[in-house]
């Protein structure tokens, strides 16, 4: 079904095509999703409210939206109310990220975000060593570097200097390509 036919069903009703919309989208949305908000359970209630207000407001819906592009700003949307709501405090670096990841979706809207992940996780899993534990303790383990100086035993400056090669390693291998996959890497709010 080509798109126009697809809006067209939508806003007409036809649950079945938006249940097949769902399902078709579900998971690279809450990729995003997770990826704003880094919270399972939360990522999940902000895809359900996109769906749900896509499915409420569809009479409203222009023959021309990009209903994939639309559902990723409402997610935005509502993960900066959340912010908004709870934490004062980390609304303008969160609101940075989200705006960079959004600009970035825009342009790179024919590639798939899963591909890309599953890319630099393959380039983490060939990185040195002492350079992958230390990077996946500090960006997926949310560990700082302190902690990781600590339970390793080295110095953090050690510990810096593990993960500047690693992601100038990640870097080289990506050929700049997946800049933005640093973005995921480099956001940690403990750090």
């Amino acid at each position: 079904m080509n798109k126009n036919n697809e809006i067209i069903a939508i806003k007409k009703g036809d649950k079945k095509v938006f249940i097949q919309f769902v399902d078709l989208h579900y998971n690279e949305l809450y990729i995003y999703s997770k990826s704003l908000c880094r919270d399972e359970l939360l990522a999940k209630d902000f895809v359900q409210d996109a769906f749900f207000i896509l499915w409420q407001k569809r009479e409203d819906l222009n023959v021309d939206t990009l209903l994939k592009g639309w559902l990723y700003k409402a997610i935005k949307n509502k993960y900066l109310d959340y912010i908004k709501k709870h934490s004062r405090e980390t609304y303008l670096l969160e609101k940075t990220f989200s705006n960079t990841l959004t600009t970035v979706i825009k342009q790179e809207y024919d590639e798939s975000l899963n591909r890309k992940l599953e890319l630099l996780e393959k380039e983490i899993q060939v990185l040195p060593k002492k350079c992958k534990q230390i990077l996946i303790m500090s960006k997926k383990e949310g560990l700082t570097n302190m902690e990781i100086a600590n339970y390793l035993g080295i110095s953090i400056k050690t510990v810096e200097g593990h993960l500047t090669k690693a992601f100038k390693i990640l870097k080289d291998n990506l050929n700049g390509k997946y800049q933005f996959l640093f973005t995921f890497l480099s956001f940690n709010k403990n750090n």
